[in-house]
């Protein structure tokens, strides 16, 4: 299939979705945790979530579960855990008003989603189940191609998984790559990739993405004009 598609001169912008879209990081993190020692009896579980092997839904539920048991969960213990985690999300962001968008990022979405020379898809660490209702719930769209933990258990995995998906959305081929996130593991999957990065974080998160070599980090997308620039200067890089 892939090779009966057509190169365009348009890129794929691939996007994260907690602390990149949505403003949801302390709300997810807060909910697996509880769900963590709610359905396994786990307690002192680390969320120094850099220090995972694979930093998505799936990654850390193995790693912990390893850790405090011995093996991988069961598939009957994995969807258990995902019914508890996204019941508890829901409620969490109803206690918050709901989930807000990262301010700027609806309006950026669209203008990319209407550019001629960019095309935009999704592939984030979360669950499908819990991705689409933290995008639903800040009122962003969802019909956009995606990859979650559900395909993969690593980023590498969902990012290579969006792009396929993207490809056959969209019927081209992408030699142009750009990759939005928040975290240090994004930078990291996009650096073994060859994607190209940009950074939304801001004080000590966006110091670790500069000290990381990422080049380009904004607090949020409000200054649309530096934001364009950085997808253009990005864009320079060819994905091959």
């Amino acid at each position: 299939m892939l090779n009966s598609l057509q190169t365009h001169t348009s890129s794929l912008v691939m996007f994260d979705i907690d602390g990149t879209l949505t403003e949801s990081n302390e709300l997810d993190d807060e909910a697996y945790l509880q769900a963590l020692h709610e359905v396994f009896r786990f307690a002192e579980v680390s969320s120094d979530w850099a220090s995972y092997s694979h930093v998505t839904d799936v990654g850390i539920l193995n790693e912990v579960c390893r850790y405090q048991i011995g093996r991988n969960p069961s598939l009957v213990e994995v969807e258990a855990f995902q019914q508890h985690f996204l019941e508890l999300l829901i409620r969490g962001a109803a206690a918050r008003g709901g989930v807000k968008a990262i301010s700027g990022a609806s309006q950026m979405l669209q203008s990319l989603i209407t550019a001629p020379d960019y095309r935009v898809a999704y592939a984030g660490g979360s669950w499908r189940a819990s991705a689409i209702f933290k995008l639903q719930s800040a009122n962003l769209p969802i019909d956009l191609p995606h990859a979650f933990a559900d395909d993969d258990e690593s980023r590498e995995g969902i990012m290579a998984i969006s792009l396929s998906r993207a490809e056959k959305y969209y019927d081209r081929s992408f030699n142009r790559l750009i990759y939005i996130g928040d975290g240090i593991w994004d930078l990291r999957s996009s650096q073994n990739l060859g994607y190209s990065f940009i950074g939304i974080a801001s004080g000590n998160k966006a110091e670790v993405l500069f000290q990381a070599g990422a080049e380009r980090v904004f607090p949020n997308y409000n200054d649309s004009e530096s934001f364009s620039n950085a997808l253009a200067a990005a864009r320079q890089w060819n994905y091959e």
